[in-house]
């Protein structure tokens, strides 16, 4: 809510008029709401980045979409937890398996599989967790004994979160085998595991402790919590977690840390992080209980640590690394050279499943191309040896097939199985999909169990947040009763190439007049000069900065009051100058524009004061009025009552 007004001095006069911004104090770190693009190839800021609009496991696969929806399709993927959804399905209330019925607006998704071939899914909405599945797979079977989609109960707490979690607090919730794993918005992680000695607090892994969540904290002295925590991701047997300050943590069984064998550890021990990184994304995938370790630096450099089973550090042997090595380009590919494989902007690795000898990573390279390697299990990564496995290999599962994938095709998201792996590439409405197909598990509307050896897009049409299929372009924040230049979106390396609509469709009108734009859903195609891809539009929302953001700020000004012209007369003031009732001095009149006129040069203005408690007193008695004012003695700022809570003056602003 925004209070025209606006503060100006004359020399020791005070024109009352206020130009403050009111926010709410309730702290949301590095939670980002709806769709949120910095993700795949589009990635860039650490503490933002997205790890799970697409989560596949052993063979199924969830997805969140760009308007919000949530799909899920393959083996046991039906809400009666063990039919198969053989096409990507909305996760809503439906009929029969596709009755997904909960309350709330979806926030999270994750899952985990094991060796056995048993899936396990949830969902946190903003009522909290509900589990579908194999029980005994992503949740010990304690807490979640049938397969039918319900809602949990963890601990006593009907939400299914840790204690003093709300489901608008979280912002990752990560899945594996008997594994989930959350960040909250402030920082805080938290473990809910059955398996891998890896609560991260020191506890045992028994019957007692598998069923509660567990706040993880460091092995330094006095066993602090871990805080400032981004992202965690892991294995069944391990946890890894990326810090805001570019920290990097493990605990577990068989862990690194970059120095010295693998151990098991209880506790968050901090990692090293390789001389002149600075981590932008994390990732771990396993053989067996053996753990391997991703760091991906803001510079492009990949660094792989760990188990080297499954040729999954990418450096052409078979050696267990127990420092951080780079991935090598091993032998020249199309004409992309030897040495060390950089320029890497997303990692996927195979995070989510125990299947023994199926340890394999797919990354993204800022040129919009695809590299794997490790395990080629059930052919995961579209070579012809399905027990083989391979060094780093350059946009693999290439087909001669129409519907295939080309060295030419760009390709702009990946998300790694327990032995598939999905891609999307620019100008396909249809994903791509490669490894073993069975239950549904490619999505394409049949059962059909085989090897699909090279990438198919013989698949539904899906729409993953985060994967435009037009022009590279970024949301826009503007100030209140300003317009947005929709050139500043585009972040192709040819801005000229892009035109503008406000419909999905490259034939409807083109927007003249992209330069002053207000609050709305834009649409950013190539033009048809350009040559490239008009299938369908990269959305842009443009938006007015909200109290929270961080971009807010930039909208603070002070305005002084208009004290000239035809401006109104203020009528009433106090003044400790002499000047009331002193003819020919038109005073309080002269100072143009305001309800109250003070001053003084030698007192100041001093308003009602109370604690927090005091005016949450005046609040619970029903007196509070909008636009009480107060000073709060407690949290020491100046306070409104508006929207039906006391808040703090704390965002200027000229609206």
């Amino acid at each position: 809510m925004i209070f025209r007004n606006y503060i100006n001095t004359f020399s020791s006069v005070i024109v009352l008029l206020f130009s403050i911004g009111v926010q709410s104090l309730s702290a949301q770190g590095n939670c980002t709401s709806g769709c949120n693009n910095n993700t795949f190839v589009y990635s860039s800021n650490p503490n933002t980045l997205e790890y799970d609009n697409l989560v596949s496991i052993f063979h199924s696969t969830m997805a969140k979409e760009r308007d919000g929806t949530f799909k899920v399709w393959g083996q046991q993927s039906g809400s009666d937890g063990t039919s198969a959804l053989l096409t990507p399905t909305v996760i809503a209330p439906g009929t029969g398996t596709a009755n997904f019925n909960y309350t709330g607006t979806i926030l999270r998704m994750a899952a985990g599989s094991n060796e056995s071939n048993a899936s396990q899914f949830t969902i946190l909405t903003t009522d909290g967790l509900y589990v579908w599945g194999t029980p005994n797979t992503l949740l010990s079977s304690t807490i979640k004994s049938s397969a039918v989609f319900s809602k949990i109960t963890v601990n006593g707490k009907a939400d299914g979160l840790p204690p003093g979690v709300n489901p608008a607090d979280v912002k990752m919730m990560f899945g594996s085998t008997l594994t989930l794993a959350i960040v909250t918005c402030t920082g805080d992680a938290w473990v809910l595991s059955a398996i891998g000695s890896k609560n991260g607090d020191g506890t045992t892994q028994d019957a007692a402790n598998n069923i509660i969540w567990h706040r993880v904290k460091t092995n330094a002295t006095g066993n602090p919590n871990l805080t400032s925590v981004v992202a965690v991701r892991g294995t069944p047997n391990a946890l890894y977690a990326l810090t805001s300050t570019g920290r990097i943590y493990t605990w577990g069984t068989g862990t690194y840390i970059n120095s010295g064998a693998a151990q098991t550890r209880t506790f968050a021990t901090e990692m090293s992080v390789p001389t002149n990184a600075v981590p932008k994304m994390i990732g771990m995938t396993q053989n067996g209980t053996a753990q391997s370790y991703y760091l991906l630096a803001t510079d492009g450099k990949l660094y792989c640590m760990g188990d080297n089973s499954n040729r999954q550090l990418g450096d052409g042997t078979l050696t267990t690394r127990t420092v951080w090595v780079q991935p090598q380009k091993i032998t020249d590919q199309n004409g992309q050279g030897v040495g060390n494989l950089e320029n890497v902007v997303y990692i996927s690795p195979n995070e989510h499943s125990t299947w023994a000898n199926s340890a394999a990573i797919n990354i993204l390279t800022g040129a919009n191309k695809l590299w794997a390697w490790g395990s080629n299990s059930g052919n995961m990564l579209g070579q012809a040896t399905s027990t083989a496995y391979y060094d780093t290999i350059y946009m693999p599962g290439q087909s001669t097939a129409t519907n295939g994938l080309s060295t030419t095709d760009d390709v702009i998201a990946v998300e790694t199985g327990g032995h598939t792996t999905i891609n999307i590439k620019k100008c396909s409405q249809s994903y791509g999909y490669v490894g073993h197909k069975v239950s549904g598990s490619m999505g394409d509307g049949t059962s059909t169990n085989a090897n699909v050896a090279t990438y198919s897009y013989s698949t539904s049409i899906l729409f993953v947040c985060g994967t435009d299929l037009g022009p590279k372009i970024q949301n826009l924040k503007i100030c209140q009763n300003q317009t947005a230049n929709l050139n500043n979106a585009v972040q192709e390396q040819n801005p000229s190439e892009v035109e503008w609509h406000v419909s999905n469709d490259p034939t409807s009108a083109v927007i003249t007049n992209v330069s002053a734009v207000g609050p709305g859903t834009y649409y950013a195609f190539f033009t048809v000069a350009s040559g490239k891809c008009r299938v369908i539009g990269s959305i842009v929302t443009v938006a007015y900065y909200a109290p929270g953001d961080s971009g807010i700020f930039s909208c603070a000004c002070f305005n002084d009051a208009a004290t000239g012209g035809t401006n109104h007369d203020t009528k009433f003031g106090i003044t400790l100058l002499k000047r009331a009732g002193v003819q020919n001095t038109n005073w309080p009149l002269v100072r143009k524009s305001g309800h109250i006129a003070l001053e003084s040069n030698t007192k100041g203005f001093v308003l009602t004061r109370m604690t927090t408690a005091q005016l949450d007193a005046i609040k619970s008695a029903g007196n509070a009025v909008e636009g009480m004012i107060s000073y709060d003695t407690t949290v020491n700022c100046l306070k409104i009552y508006s929207g039906g809570d006391w808040k703090c003056f704390n965002i200027p602003s000229c609206q």
